[in-house]
C-alpha cells in the first residue's frame, strides 16, 4: 500500500475534511498547521497501539501495582540532594525498556538515596504494564555512577532480587531488606576436619530497609535473607544473586570452570549407583559443610567423575566455586562423607585431583588425555602412595604430575 494510501485508511474515522491527506503529502500550507499536529498525534497513537507500547497515558489514569514504595517519603542521607533529580533523568532516558514492558509512561519515584563507597546511589521505582499480564507490576532498580545498575519487574508470586553490585571492584553492595533482616557473611574457613564455617552478622540498614555493604569479591561476600541468623555451618540458606551473578564469570569464583562436559569413569566397575541419577551432590555436600555457598550462575562445573572404590563405596567426582571434590556414597546410596581436593587451574594444564579418605587413592582427571601407567582415558583412580602420576599429551608427549 502506498503511503498517501496508507495514511488515509489509518486517519478514515478522524473529523479532517477531504482532500487534506493530499495536502499533507504536498507540503501543506501554514494555516493547515494546527490540523496537521493533530493528525500526526493520533497516527502516533495509532502506531503506538498498533505495536504494543504505549507511549503516553492520560494523566487521570497512571498505573498502580499497589506497591508502597511508589508513594513513600524518600529516604537516605541524601534524599533532598540534586542527585536525585539526576538520577531521575538518567533513568527516564535510558534508551531501551527492559524486556516484556510495554508501558513505561507512569512517573518514576525514587524511595532511597545514600552515599556509598562509590559515590551517591539511588533506587527507584515505577508501575509498568508487562505484556500478557492485565496487572501492573512494579520496576525497580538502582542508579549509581551516572547509569542504571539495574532493574528488575516485580511479577506476581516472584521474588525480588533487592540487592545491586557495582563500583570499580564490584565491592559495592545495595541490598534491600524487603521486611525482612539481612545476613552477610565473608571468608570462609575450612578446619582441619574438612568442613567450613561461615561468621554472620546483620546488616545495618539505619530504618531505610536499604543497606550499603562493602565487600570485595575475593572475600567470598555472601548475602541471605533470613528471619535468625545462619549457623556458623550452615550453607543451605538461599544466597542474593545480583544482575552479574547470572552471567559466566559472576560473584567470586575465580573461574569460568575447566570446560568439559562429560561424564566419566575412573573404575573399572561401571554399574550404575543411585546417585549417579541426580549428577551431582551439591546439596549433600553442603548439608555436610564441605561445600561453600554456590552464588553464581555455573558456580560448578558440567563434567562428573565416576568411580567404585575398594571399600564398596561409590564417589563423585565435580568441580565448584575452582575446586574439586568428591561426594562419597555407600552402596545403599546414603550419603557417607564429602572431600575437597585441589584447586582448578583453567588455562593449565593441570589435571584436577582429590585425595580420598584412608587407603582409598586419588582420583586424577583431565578430559581428553591419557592418564597413568594404563594410559587410561580421562581419569585414573591412583592408588594409595602413588607420589606422581604420568598424563600424556594430545601430541604424543607425557608429564609427570606430583600428587
Amino acid at each position: 500500500m502506498e503511503l498517501k494510501e496508507a495514511m488515509e485508511a489509518a486517519t478514515a474515522d478522524l473529523d479532517v475534511r477531504p482532500g487534506f491527506v493530499g495536502d499533507v503529502m504536498l507540503g501543506a500550507r501554514r494555516r493547515h498547521t494546527r490540523k496537521l499536529l493533530s493528525v500526526t498525534a493520533a497516527l502516533a497513537l495509532i502506531a503506538g497501539v498498533v505495536t504494543g507500547v504505549v507511549l503516553t497515558r492520560h494523566p487521570s489514569d497512571p498505573p498502580h501495582t499497589g506497591d508502597e514504595r511508589l508513594t513513600a517519603a524518600t529516604k537516605g542521607d541524601l534524599a533532598s540532594s540534586p542527585d536525585v533529580e539526576q538520577a531521575l533523568h538518567v533513568w527516564q532516558s535510558t534508551q531501551k525498556a527492559p524486556a516484556r514492558i510495554i508501558d513505561f509512561s507512569a512517573p518514576a519515584h525514587v524511595f532511597w538515596a545514600g552515599s556509598t563507597p562509590d559515590g551517591p546511589a539511588v533506587l527507584i521505582v515505577q508501575a509498568v504494564r508487562v505484556e500478557s499480564t492485565a496487572t501492573p507490576m512494579t520496576l525497580v532498580g538502582l542508579v549509581a555512577m551516572n547509569e542504571v545498575v539495574d532493574r528488575e519487574v516485580v511479577l506476581s508470586g516472584e521474588r525480588e532480587r533487592g540487592i545491586y553490585r557495582f563500583g570499580a571492584s564490584q565491592s559495592t553492595n545495595v541490598v534491600l531488606s524487603l521486611d525482612r533482616t539481612v545476613y552477610w557473611s565473608q571468608n570462609p574457613v575450612r578446619g582441619e576436619d574438612g568442613r567450613l564455617s561461615r561468621q554472620w552478622q546483620a546488616a545495618d540498614t539505619g530504618g531505610t530497609g536499604v543497606a550499603v555493604l562493602s565487600a570485595p569479591p575475593r572475600n567470598k561476600p555472601v548475602f541471605v535473607r533470613a528471619e535468625a541468623q545462619p549457623a556458623a555451618d550452615d550453607f543451605l540458606q538461599e544466597p542474593l544473586m545480583a544482575k552479574q551473578d547470572y552471567g559466566p564469570e559472576g560473584a567470586f569464583k575465580p573461574n569460568a570452570g575447566l570446560g568439559w562436559n562429560d561424564s566419566v569413569w575412573s573404575s573399572d566397575k561401571h554399574d550404575e549407583h543411585p546417585q549417579m541419577k541426580s549428577f551431582l551432590s551439591l546439596r549433600d555436600m553442603q548439608r555436610a559443610a564441605v561445600l561453600d555457598y554456590l552464588v553464581a550462575d555455573g558456580a560448578f562445573g558440567q563434567w562428573q567423575v565416576r568411580a567404585w572404590l575398594p571399600d564398596g563405596r561409590f564417589a563423585s567426582v565435580f568441580e565448584a566455586n575452582g575446586e574439586t571434590y568428591a561426594a562419597l556414597y555407600r552402596a545403599d546410596g546414603t550419603f557417607s562423607q564429602g572431600v575437597a581436593g585441589s584447586a582448578t587451574h583453567k588455562g593449565e594444564r593441570l589435571p584436577a585431583r582429590v585425595r580420598l579418605p584412608g587407603d582409598l587413592g586419588t582420583v586424577v582427571a583431565d578430559f581428553g588425555f591419557r592418564i597413568g601407567p594404563d594410559r587410561r582415558p580421562d581419569a585414573w583412580t591412583a592408588p594409595a602412595g602413588t607420589a606422581e602420576v604420568t598424563v600424556a599429551r594430545a601430541d604424543g608427549d607425557s608429564v609427570q604430575v606430583p600428587l
